[in-house]
């Protein structure tokens, strides 16, 4: 993962969460729906995950005023079989929703050794990897998706058909924090170009198109962004964002990207329904433990001691972000100028006191 240099604020995550939670709260939001979007908004931003942080807030507020996102929502658990439980989410926050899930799911998986917990009309959920490593933090390995409306070019394609579609794989490991993968299917997350477009910086090559299809470098000229593989190997990516759209939508009765509404509007009143599609595996019920944590332990260890080529170090998934998350947890979380600005007028509007932060050119 490369880490974006962000010109802007920085303030401490324990600071951020319970202001984010604040802000959502006077609008109208749920005690627990604001909980939950605060909580995974922050945990992404102290990860480093900046595309699907706090930056993420003026989003969900238009989602909120407009009425796309229920504000008072009451979740509905369905039991469908022994390992398989279906979450409703009323239209709320995807945050609160897909938090739910992977208890429920956690519930199965003891019993079971594999669940499935799929959710169905739910809105953007953020960051899929902070559901992910809930449950491995739990304990449990775990596999998670969603899905999108369409803003990726299929491979040979000139418009768009799918979802950023991403996929997250988290594993628990003994000592330090969970090896996670959290990638979009697409070369980059389309919140990465609107990063882009607040920092202005350009986009590296072959991760967006214009209006015409062709590759661009400007994130003011990006209109859809390319699968993973850019323009020789893009089918690998236009391959994976077809396997979770069909998860993420024929097994939560939800459209597949392509017949959503766009998430950016310009009509924020009606709900865009979305599904997650996540699997939770219990290792106790495959091997001892001591077994699984020797075996994870060893992976990585001989991972992270292969060659590198001259100044690079091989890293195992997530390894970036660990690093970045513990300077991270000294120096604060990165927030944008444009980002903050936003923050700052929904707080006087809304009578919300705004924590203390510090200008840093990063």
């Amino acid at each position: 993962m490369a880490l974006e240099k962000i010109a802007g604020v920085r303030a401490a995550a324990r600071d951020v969460e319970p202001f984010v939670a604040d802000l959502f709260k006077a609008a109208g939001v749920s005690a627990e729906s604001a909980e939950a979007c605060a909580r995974a908004l922050v945990d992404a931003s102290s990860r480093a995950f900046d595309t699907h942080g706090v930056r993420l807030i003026p989003f969900y507020m238009q989602g909120v005023t407009g009425g796309r996102i229920n504000k008072t929502p009451t979740l509905s658990v369905t039991q469908k079989a022994a390992s398989a439980v279906h979450i409703d989410a009323d239209d709320g926050f995807g945050h609160f929703a897909s938090y739910h899930a992977i208890d429920e799911a956690a519930k199965l998986a003891d019993k079971t050794g594999v669940a499935v917990a799929t959710v169905g009309r739910s809105t953007h959920h953020g960051a899929t990897g902070c559901y992910t490593r809930y449950a491995a933090t739990k304990g449990y390995v775990a596999i998670g998706m969603t899905h999108a409306d369409a803003m990726v070019v299929p491979h040979g394609g000139a418009a768009a058909f799918f979802g950023t579609n991403p996929l997250s794989f988290a594993v628990p490991v003994e000592g330090e924090d969970p090896l996670l993968l959290d990638m979009a299917t697409s070369s980059i997350p389309f919140n990465r170009v609107g990063l882009r477009r607040a920092t202005g910086t350009p986009l590296p090559e072959e991760v967006a198109v214009d209006d015409q299809g062709h590759f661009t470098t400007d994130p003011n000229a990006a209109v859809w962004v390319a699968p993973v593989g850019g323009a020789g190997f893009g089918y690998k990516g236009s391959g994976l964002a077809a396997m979770i759209d069909i998860l993420c939508s024929a097994f939560t009765g939800m459209g597949h990207g392509k017949t959503m509404a766009s998430f950016n509007g310009p009509d924020f009143s009606k709900p865009i329904q979305i599904g997650h599609f996540f699997i939770l595996l219990s290792p106790a019920m495959f091997q001892t433990l001591s077994m699984f944590d020797a075996r994870i332990s060893s992976f990585l260890e001989d991972l992270r001691a292969q060659p590198g080529k001259p100044g690079q170090t091989v890293h195992a998934p997530g390894d970036i972000e660990k690093v970045e998350a513990k300077k991270r947890a000294v120096d604060g979380i990165p927030v944008d100028n444009v980002t903050w600005a936003a923050l700052e007028s929904f707080a006087a509007k809304l009578g919300v006191k705004v924590p203390s932060s510090t200008v840093d050119a990063v």
